[in-house]
């Protein structure tokens, strides 16, 4: 979604308490009543979450970089 500019980074940073919330509840109701099982599946919903927001933020700062690189050749081009 940040690749195809639907979300920013900042966006997604943004929401970071209720997506951590999100999978403890989630982990609450797909688990029995136990909060080791809840934890053992909420921590990797969450850990997968900032492993997608470490790879936004890559792609992103690619992105920016190549619009920068796009920039700078038109300018060159316009001065000669």
């Amino acid at each position: 979604m940040v690749w195809t500019g639907i979300v920013s980074t900042a966006d997604l940073a943004e929401k970071r308490p209720y997506v951590i919330v999100a999978a403890f509840v989630i982990g609450a109701f797909l688990t029995p009543p136990d909060a080791i099982s809840q934890t053992l599946l909420a921590v990797p919903m969450w850990m997968l979450f900032e492993v997608g927001l470490l790879f936004a933020r890559l792609i992103e700062s690619k992105d920016t970089e190549d619009h920068n690189d796009d920039e700078e050749n038109r300018i060159i081009k316009i001065d000669k």
